[in-house]
Parts: structure tokens; C-alpha cells; sequence
């Protein structure tokens, strides 16, 4: 076996806790507001529901096929070749995913901090960093994440109720008064998010107790929704849904403005840690995917060229944050509903009338 270190109930939580927070909370809130105005907090609960949807399906097929991730049972359920271009398909997606959230760090940065420095800088500092974490192999990145996410989680939650005293609720009322389509459609956008918990189907066989991943994943999808919604409520009723339709980095923007004082720079702290462990796990995936799908004996030969290719993929995947926002609030979703959402739901259908097929 390729990874032969093992990860608990509790640390795939908080690594799918990390996976969607760690992006979501930094752009989610604004452009949900932007399509929904004050009823954006709604979105993000609706989008639990499709959440939760996924983590049935992924874990279903965790079992048909224990001790398999996506990339390897997508060859015994579609046969060999048809397995191994759609493998190859999802290696791609989690490459330029991930190039896309490398490119969200370095324009954190620029944008706050460090506005005269080159995002090159930046992204090849965070690329060869996480490609040091992942070649001590899961257990070791997972024990990281594990404690910086939990203590970030804790720190966020006080700083944002810091910003209690500026907030007016009234710019939350009234309650349901548009449309409910907007509401709707800004639950799409969440719903791309939510759906990077497809990482869990190449974390499935890695688990202590693979019997608990259901649960662990619906209660990671229950909590994300909570948090991405709490947020979302925060930055409305401090900012307003007019002004704060117009951030690109909607918390880091309410806690800069309305926390303790220097919270900016301890954000921006806190952000690149959690972007660390977000980039650092599709980096893992697409690495132990490719060895998977190219039989290697070792993805630890693979894990420089493949930083690489992230890093400049990365550098031109926008030319600014304009484009960037622009992608991810218009592009990526539906690209991305195909291979989180439609994928495992037709291989799912496709493994069940095979199974029932072969029953006596």
C-alpha cells in the first residue's frame, strides 16, 4: 500500500472541517450576499443538505469497495481503461483546484500585507512547504491539521464576537422577505464548496474505524454549515448586506474593522495556516492518485513535479483577483458539481445494479 498510516474519526473532521472552512469563510459570506442579500446565512444551511447527500454516497461505496479510493474503484466498477481516463479526469480536477486556492493565498497576501511582492514569491513558498509536510505521509499532516484547526476555529469564534458590539440586527429584518429563488441560487455556489468533501473518498481506506466515516463526515458537513453560517450572520448584521456585498474578503474585512486592535495581521496569520492544510491535502490527493492510477511504488517521486506543475498552473490560472472572484463565483461551481456530486452519484447507481446483478 502506497499510505500505510492511519487517521481517526476525530481528525477527519477537522480535516474536512479545514478543507471547506479554510477558503469558504474567506469569500463564501460576500458572494452569497452579493445574489441574496441579508437571507445569505440561509444558503450556507441549505447547502448542508447536498453535503450530507455526498457523504452517504462516498461512504457507500467506501464499503462496496474496502480499502479503495475513488481513483482505483473507478477501474473495477467501469472497467480498466474507461476507469483510468475518468481517474485521470478527477487527478485534473484536484490539480486545478488546488492551483486556484495556491493562487487565493498569494492573493490574500498581496492584497492585505504585502501588496509589492511577486505572488510567485508566495506561491512557491507554500507549494514547497506542503510538499515537505506531505511526504511525511498522512498521519503526520493530519496530526498538524489537527491541532492548528481546532485552535483556529476557537480563536476565529472569539474574534468575530468581538464584532458584537457594532452589530445592528435589524440588518438581518426583515427575515425571508425576497424571493426565495436568490436564496436557492446562492446555495449553489456553497454547494461547490461543501462538495470538496469528495476528498474523503481518497481518505476512506486510511481510516482507524472505516464503519465511522458516515458519521464523521455528516458531522464535519452539520458543523461546516453551522460555522459558514454564524459568519455569514456576523458580517450582515455588523456590516449590512449592501456593504458587505462588495468584499472580497468579507471576515477578514469585518474583524480588521470592528476586533481588537492589530486583529488584521493575526487573521491573516491564522488564514495562511488553514490555507496550508486546505492546499496541502489536494496536494496529497492528486499526488497518491497519480501513483494510483500509474501503479508506483512510491507517490514520494512524484511529489516535486507535480508541485511544480500546481505552482505554475497557479500563476496563470487568473491574471487578478477580479478574474479570480469572478471564476469562483460563476465557473467552478458547475465544473466542479460534475465530479463532486454527478460522478459518484452514476458509479454509485452503476456498483449497486452490478452487485445486484451478481447476488444469487
Amino acid at each position: 500500500m502506497l499510505e500505510k498510516g492511519k487517521i481517526s474519526c476525530s481528525q477527519t473532521i477537522l480535516l474536512l472541517i479545514n478543507l471547506v472552512t479554510a477558503t469558504a469563510t474567506m469569500f463564501i459570506p460576500s458572494v452569497s450576499t452579493a445574489i441574496c442579500g441579508r437571507d445569505a446565512w440561509l444558503a450556507s444551511l441549505i447547502a448542508t443538505l447536498p453535503g450530507i447527500y455526498q457523504v452517504i454516497i462516498l461512504c457507500t461505496l467506501g464499503k462496496i469497495y474496502p480499502g479503495q479510493t475513488i481513483i482505483q474503484y473507478l477501474q473495477t466498477v467501469l472497467s480498466a481503461w474507461p476507469g483510468k481516463i475518468l481517474g485521470l479526469c478527477y487527478i485534473f480536477f484536484f490539480l486545478h483546484t488546488n492551483a486556484f486556492i495556491i493562487r487565493e493565498f498569494s492573493e490574500l497576501i498581496t492584497n492585505t500585507i504585502m501588496p509589492h511582492t511577486p505572488n510567485v514569491v508566495f506561491i512557491s513558498i507554500m507549494v514547497l512547504i506542503c510538499a515537505y509536510a506531505i511526504g511525511s505521509g498522512l498521519e503526520v499532516l493530519s496530526r498538524v491539521i489537527e491541532i492548528t484547526i481546532f485552535i483556529i476555529i476557537i480563536i476565529v469564534i472569539i474574534l468575530v464576537a468581538l464584532t458584537a458590539q457594532a452589530a445592528d440586527l435589524n440588518n438581518l429584518l426583515p427575515l425571508l422577505d425576497n424571493n426565495p429563488m436568490p436564496i436557492l441560487n446562492a446555495s449553489l455556489v456553497h454547494f461547490a464548496w461543501r462538495g470538496e468533501v469528495i476528498l474523503l473518498a481518497m481518505f476512506l481506506p486510511f481510516l482507524a474505524k472505516p464503519n465511522n466515516a458516515m458519521r464523521c463526515g455528516i458531522v464535519a458537513q452539520l458543523l461546516v454549515g453551522i460555522l459558514i453560517s454564524v459568519d455569514t450572520v456576523a458580517m450582515i448584521a455588523v456590516l449590512g448586506s449592501d456593504q458587505a456585498a462588495t468584499l472580497t474578503f468579507s471576515t477578514y474585512s469585518l474583524i480588521r474593522d470592528y476586533s481588537i486592535g492589530r486583529a488584521d495581521a493575526f487573521i491573516i496569520i491564522i488564514w495562511m495556516v488553514s490555507l496550508f492544510g486546505k492546499i496541502a491535502l489536494f496536494y496529497y490527493v492528486t499526488v497518491l492518485g497519480t501513483a494510483q492510477l500509474f501503479n508506483l511504488k512510491s507517490y514520494r517521486i512524484i511529489v516535486l513535479p507535480l508541485g511544480v506543475l500546481m505552482a505554475a498552473f497557479s500563476i496563470t490560472v487568473a491574471e487578478n483577483n477580479v478574474q479570480l472572484v469572478e471564476y469562483m463565483s460563476k465557473t467552478f461551481p458547475p465544473f466542479a458539481y460534475v465530479f463532486e456530486y454527478i460522478i459518484p452519484t452514476i458509479i454509485f447507481i452503476i456498483a449497486r445494479v452490478t452487485k445486484a446483478r451478481k447476488s444469487p
